[in-house]
């Protein structure tokens, strides 16, 4: 059987306990590590300290270790971003549920040009920032490239509440709370119903 690997940064075969321990010293430095500091903090010569490094490899094995520790950081950092991702996620998915139970108390005939693409605007930002994509340069228009704002003070009071439904459906959809079909005053179905089939949005006719 093979004996296990020793890695660079590690004590050496044969290497004498002394000669690692002032190695480590050096190691632990830093980029900015020198063979003189290290002979200035045990009270060595530099000398004497010098054909220790060359006879161990002391710069080889410290920049096998800063590559290491390079490697440890940036696993580390993807880890701690992929943990915000998911925080911000859940926190944008609670965003959207309480954003759906607001919508569905709002009547759509009664809200304005300027309400309905604030909506749009909320809704589009917070599932971008779920994604982890940036807002900053979100742009909303209609067909025709101009404003959604334009667009929707040209409706009629009929065709803007339909916009508006089609928005809180989808955004309900997204929340994954309501059956996206179902009409603003009746987003579920009974909801002793519900309770008793399992908790599941009652299908629509």
């Amino acid at each position: 059987m093979s004996e296990p690997e020793i890695l660079a940064w590690e004590r050496q075969r044969s290497e004498p306990e002394k000669a690692y321990g002032y190695f480590v010293l050096y190691r632990d430095m830093g980029r900015t590590r020198t063979v003189a500091k290290v002979a200035t903090q045990v009270n060595k010569s530099r000398d004497y300290l010098h054909k220790l490094a060359t006879r161990w490899k002391w710069v080889q094995r410290a920049q096998s270790w800063d590559r290491e520790e390079d490697r440890l950081y940036v696993e580390g950092l993807a880890e701690q971003r992929r943990d915000m991702a998911r925080r911000h996620a859940r926190v944008a998915s609670a965003l959207q549920a309480k954003l759906v139970a607001r919508l569905q108390t709002l009547d759509a005939s009664k809200l304005t040009a300027g309400d309905i693409a604030r909506w749009l605007e909320v809704s589009t930002r917070v599932e971008r920032l779920a994604l982890g994509l940036p807002d900053s340069t979100t742009a909303h228009t209609g067909p025709d490239g101009g404003p959604i704002r334009a667009e929707v003070e040209q409706m009629s009071e009929q065709q803007r509440a339909d916009f508006f439904r089609a928005l809180m459906a989808e955004a309900a959809a997204r929340a994954g709370q309501v059956n996206p079909n179902a009409e603003p005053d009746d987003p579920g179905g009974d909801d002793d119903e519900d309770e008793e089939a399992g908790g599941g949005p009652a299908e629509q006719d």
